[in-house]
């Protein structure tokens, strides 16, 4: 394959040379200094902070407002101890409060609070201003990590305010090798009766955050964990669908080694997911495949850098491109990652053997990244598949360049290669621009193309053979009293073709976009435009209809987040006239479609929370007012914490054109650090062909960390 290999050494070649400039990179200076100094006698960790090593040493303090007021002084004060010895790294915190009683936490499972009273310890061990982790705690003692991990932790409440302790294993971190240490440090406080984000440092809403942290002098002496961890499990599972029942006795194992300080190996043999939820129900109404979560832990951790610099998952309901979608790793029986970051190099490597149908299939991800400069970074991704029956490869080249502060250029060429099928018309380029600071002028614009020849059995991608131009231009405004907190309204529009630079459509938009201090958030707008649509044609394949139709319609966005009983409520709702799909898609008629989704949680204690969301959706055709489609897909979910380490979960789904459901029911209890045990009922029905099938499974699930 000449022309895979003549790209692929000329991208590398692009890479070279720009990761040779990165020594031309420099950094911001710092503002503030934390000197922590070795003790003798280690703290009790519980959040009381009355021990003699915290009396004798000066705290630090002096917080600043990120939001609503950015840079203005904290409305309360909050106080920060450090220390350490041979094992661990120690903090302490106190948060002062003129109204504790009004101090809102919740009991929830680790790393599920939000918008909760909370302290968060953010470290940059490799002091690059890129990469950090973070250990959050709220005043219920409940941890949240950006990265999972081993810590200790307590919280404790006060007639002042409320405070913390944390003790985390230099086995948990990874720095480098050097005798004194110098790490980068910041302190994030949240307070939710005020909505008031404070940090240590005085960070600027315009610049990235890790630009902006403070230093963390004195450590020496201290070297990284290479630890070895091994999750073992056991389990039996009673499954029955329709008259089939299949009981099995069931035994995996993951292991993590810290190979290098922060690049990690991650294997698991025989992976269990019974535990994972199951998926929601999401109608088809276009020829193209829907885009479901990753729930499966071995693919979500470390799952950042197996990221493209073009987006995020996020943006895969409404289009979006990946090299690596995991869910085609349907049945694994065995898979190995390594991912992580050392010398401003980001890697992600995986492989995996899949069962499938026709045999196994082997997955083999390699993705690796280059910071370079102050705040951007260049890589190359390659993804592929190889079966009894075919092979299909993807290489791309990525880039994210920021300058200016809050510039951003972003942009990928990728090709797809195919055996036994016409790889001429194989690439996917994207250019990005994107100005939006926090204030002022933002202005967006883009370029996208996906030629018709392109195919990605590893990944995920929406559409092909399409071309579009984009620009949106706007205003935001941001005030620092009264009710309005952010005003921002945004007026663009985007040119549609098909590969081969024939029109299929074009549309004009306009949005508004509305913040108050008091957590409600108000967006809407509308667009009009014309539209050719793409049907399954007489050979099964895509193609573009002869006719436009006339496109046109408006939507609105309300959502409010206030804690206590009625703790959220959200409401979207849409109207539009578009194209509307028959049953098979291989026709579209002039119609219009109504949608209404909506999200209610409640927690009538802290402990209990009770949620529910729907989204309705009807079609129907102009002209003759026939209904073609209306469905409801809808999900309700309860919680109870009984405890810090006992919780129930049970959550059903379902939708109503077809009465389909699933119901998830789980019972957990934490032992320790990485145990667990977990008791999982599932039961559903959906309908097969012309029939209607149902089951149930029960699993009984041990895991255990072990750490050497």
């Amino acid at each position: 394959m000449p022309r895979f290999r003549h790209r692929f050494l000329a991208w590398m070649g692009v890479l070279a040379l720009v990761a040779g400039l990165a020594p031309l990179s420099f950094g911001q200076e710092r503002t503030k200094t934390l000197t922590i100094s070795r003790l003798e006698t280690p703290p009790r960790i519980d959040g009381l902070v009355d021990d003699e090593c915290w009396r004798g040493r000066e705290p630090v303090s002096g917080f600043f407002q990120y939001d609503p007021v950015n840079g203005t002084k904290a409305s309360e004060e909050t106080y920060v101890w450090a220390a350490y010895d041979q094992d661990y790294v120690y903090f302490a915190f106190l948060m002062k409060d003129a109204q504790p009683d009004k101090i809102w936490a919740e009991l929830t499972p680790r790393n599920e609070f939000e918008n909760n009273d909370s302290i968060t310890l953010i470290l940059d061990t490799y002091n690059d201003k890129r990469t950090s982790i973070t250990f959050d705690l709220n005043p219920k003692g409940v941890q949240k990590n950006s990265v999972e991990t081993i810590w200790k932790s307590e919280a404790a409440m006060r007639q002042d305010g409320w405070s913390a302790e944390l003790a985390i294993p230099f086995k948990s971190l990874r720095f480098s090798v050097q005798e004194s240490q110098v790490w980068g440090v910041n302190f994030e406080r949240y307070i939710h009766r005020l909505n008031e984000t404070d940090y240590w440092t005085d960070v600027d809403r315009d610049l990235p955050k890790l630009q902006q942290t403070g230093e963390l002098r004195g450590l020496s002496g201290v070297r990284p964990g290479y630890n070895l961890e091994f999750f073992p499990y056991a389990g039996v599972r009673m499954s029955k669908w329709e008259r089939e029942k299949d009981n099995k006795a069931a035994f995996g194992l993951d292991a993590k080694w810290g190979i290098q300080p922060n690049l990690y190996l991650d294997i698991t043999a025989s992976p269990d997911f019974s535990e994972v939820e199951s998926d929601p129900f999401i109608y088809q109404l276009s020829p193209y495949e829907n885009y479901f979560q990753e729930n499966r832990p071995f693919f979500t951790e470390g799952s950042r850098y197996f990221e493209l610099s073009t987006g995020d998952e996020e943006e895969y309901d409404e289009g979006g491109i990946s090299l690596f979608y995991s869910r085609r790793i349907r049945d694994p029986k065995f898979a190995a990652k390594v991912s992580g970051k050392t010398g401003g190099f980001g890697f992600g490597i995986l492989g995996a053997l899949n069962k499938e149908d026709i045999g196994d299939s082997f997955f083999s991800v390699v993705r690796v990244q280059k910071d370079i400069f102050k705040n951007s970074q260049v890589g190359v991704y390659y993804a592929g598949i190889h079966d009894e029956a075919d092979r299909n490869q993807n290489v791309a080249l990525d880039y994210n360049f920021n300058f200016k502060d809050f510039n951003y250029i972003r942009g990928m060429s990728a090709f797809t290669f195919n055996e036994g099928v016409s790889n001429a018309r194989n690439g996917i380029h994207l250019l990005q621009f994107q100005r939006e600071p926090d204030a002022g002028l933002q202005i967006m614009s883009g370029f996208q193309r996906i030629e018709d020849d392109v195919a990605i059995r590893t990944g995920y991608i929406d559409q092909i053979d399409v071309q579009s131009f984009d620009l949106m231009t706007g205003y935001a405004w941001r005030y620092n009293e009264g009710i309005l907190k952010r005003f921002s309204m945004d007026i663009g529009g985007r040119l549609r073709q098909d590969s081969h630079g024939s029109l299929t459509g074009n549309n004009l938009e306009f949005f508004v976009w509305t913040e108050f201090l008091n957590r409600i958030e108000i967006h809407g707008g509308f667009e009009l435009g014309k539209s050719k649509y793409q049907v399954v044609d007489e050979s099964d394949e895509l193609a573009w209809t002869a006719e436009f139709i006339k496109t046109y319609g408006g939507n609105v966005d309300f959502s409010w987040e206030r804690g206590g009983l009625l703790k959220e409520i959200s409401l979207e709702g849409g109207w539009e006239k578009r194209g509307v799909y028959n049953e098979e898609f291989t026709a579209v008629v002039p119609g219009s479609q109504i949608s209404v989704e909506g999200r209610l949680t409640m927690r009538p204690r802290s402990n209990l929370e009770w949620s529910f969301e729907g989204d309705w959706i009807r079609q129907v055709i102009d002209g003759t007012g026939e209904e073609v489609f209306n469905g409801l897909a809808y999900e309700t979910a309860l919680h109870y914490q009984v405890t810090r380490s006992l919780f129930l979960n049970t959550r059903l789904l379902g939708e109503t054109r077809e009465n389909q459901y699933s119901l998830d029911f789980l019972v957990g209890y934490y032992f320790g650090a990485g145990n667990i045990v977990q008791l999982s009922f599932k039961k559903s029905e959906r309908n097969e062909l012309l029939s209607r099938v149902g089951g149930y499974s029960v699993t009984l699930k041990v895991s255990y960390l072990l750490r050497i």
